[in-house]
């Protein structure tokens, strides 16, 4: 099945946009297919998303698009070419948020435009509510009703009005602690203000601190100009430090001084510049047995945790499995222009009883690929073979020990005295064990009535 093409219009002060087609082209190699423009004159359309080289504050561009800010629903992206640290404040405080400053961001260009094109997010048409992207982002609307998730997100709701105070995201890889980031973020008091994302892993160590703290002009060889820090970029907002525990010590000495005092030092510069955005951070690493191995500073963890919010695997989560594989089916419906509409029976158990080391994010990726590849309007159990194939070796439970995966019922029974009543009486007891006594999730999962389980349980001796 083809795509469609995503559009692209790039509106300049400049005849020159070569910098930015070639970022483009290196896209469509990569098969994603675009087609982009360069109109003379201003104007959005639907499903459409804007890039904007900017060359200087007296723009005749950065002041029309002022002026209809608040009435564009679509994606729109700034380019600076000249590193202009005014203008780029200035394009800050406006909203817009998504600034590129060529040639020195150019991978990051390339690596937003196609998160956005694979996650939809370009579209505002009526075939995609706007207000859905809003709700992906937003702890109202987050999915999860499972006990341990409704706890930690009461607790987030909590947090997000005390701007001052920072949090610690802990979590294994895929459970969402950039999502909720960022909901964390737009369900607060500043949740006009930027939200600054930094993947501290996907920066390299030489660059992460002039991308933090910023450099001036002749800071070292190659900055010809004053570059502005994450730090000042989110201002009164929030800088969200993700994969925080592979940042090395002396930055973190760095991070702890910011924190501390308040203030940021450019690369280069004398002058205390002052900061005031929240810090989240996030880790899926131990940080507290880091800390005892020295791998991490004990003051600056202290700084990020005055809330640690902890989310829980999807292992744990049972009750909410289905209702995110629905809401992906409904995502990449959208997306790929298919009409599937339901998980068959066998395939809802299989995923109930699945481990999904990679969580949520598994989860995503696999229904993604189910809803591309599906030729009906249901997925069944068979579409989803290379998964199944990977249960044994994921499952594998050692006999001869304890270490028994938590989502594994043992059943060690004397096969001389155990017939299949007493069988399905203890097997039914176990899961409503596991699910903490909940009736409602142990008669589903084991695909039988309440009343069924009522007398099944009732009689356990």
């Amino acid at each position: 099945m083809s795509i469609k093409k995503v559009n692209i219009k790039i509106f300049s002060d400049s005849e020159d946009i070569g910098t930015i087609n070639s970022g483009l082209r290196q896209i469509e190699l990569e098969s994603i297919p675009i087609a982009f423009t360069n109109p003379k004159s201003f104007a959005p359309e639907d499903d459409t998303i804007l890039i904007l080289q900017i060359d200087s504050l007296a723009s005749g561009l950065l002041a029309e698009v002022a002026k209809v800010r608040r009435e564009i629903k679509n994606k729109i992206i700034i380019v600076i070419r000249n590193n202009n640290a005014l203008l780029v404040s200035t394009i800050a405080k406006m909203g817009l948020q998504d600034i590129f400053v060529f040639p020195y961001e150019m991978i990051k260009f390339t690596s937003y435009i196609k998160e956005i094109i694979s996650n939809g997010l370009f579209k505002t048409s009526d075939s995609f509510d706007q207000n859905e992207i809003s709700k992906r982002y937003n702890l109202e609307f987050i999915i999860g009703s499972s006990p341990k998730f409704a706890r930690t997100i009461d607790l987030a709701k909590k947090v997000s009005m005390q701007t001052s105070s920072n949090i610690l995201l802990l979590g294994e890889t895929g459970t969402g602690k950039g999502l909720f980031a960022r909901a964390i973020h737009n369900y607060g008091v500043n949740s006009k203000e930027s939200f600054v994302d930094v993947v501290c892993t996907a920066i390299p160590e030489n660059l992460l601190e002039s991308e933090l703290f910023g450099y001036e002009a002749g800071a070292f060889t190659s900055a010809r100009t004053r570059k502005l820090g994450l730090f000042e970029i989110a201002g009164d907002g929030t800088l969200f430090l993700d994969e925080i525990g592979d940042m090395s010590l002396n930055l973190q000495a760095k991070i702890l001084r910011a924190i501390e005092k308040k203030v940021i030092k450019r690369l280069g510069g004398v002058n205390d510049i002052p900061i005031n955005a929240r810090i989240i951070s996030a880790t899926n690493r131990s940080i507290e047995q880091m800390v005892e191995d020295g791998s991490f500073r004990r003051d600056l963890y202290h700084r990020l945790n005055v809330v640690t919010i902890e989310l829980p695997p999807l292992k744990d989560r049972s009750e909410d499995i289905i209702h995110l594989a629905d809401f992906f089916i409904d995502e990449f419906n959208i997306q790929f222009n298919k009409s599937v509409k339901k998980i068959s029976k066998e395939l809802k158990y299989f995923f109930l009883g699945y481990p999904w080391p990679g969580n949520v994010r598994e989860l995503k990726n696999i229904i993604e690929r189910g809803v591309l590849l599906s030729e009906n309007g249901e997925l069944n159990l068979e579409d989803f073979s290379t998964l199944i194939n990977s249960v044994p070796a994921t499952m594998q439970i050692d006999l001869k020990t304890s270490n028994v995966p938590e989502n594994v019922i043992r059943l060690d029974l004397n096969y001389g005295t155990t017939d299949l009543k007493k069988l399905n009486k203890h097997y039914a007891f176990q899961v409503l064990e596991k699910v903490g006594g909940n009736k409602s999730q142990a008669s589903k999962l084991l695909g039988i009535s309440r009343p069924k389980l009522d007398t099944l349980v009732a009689k356990k001796k």
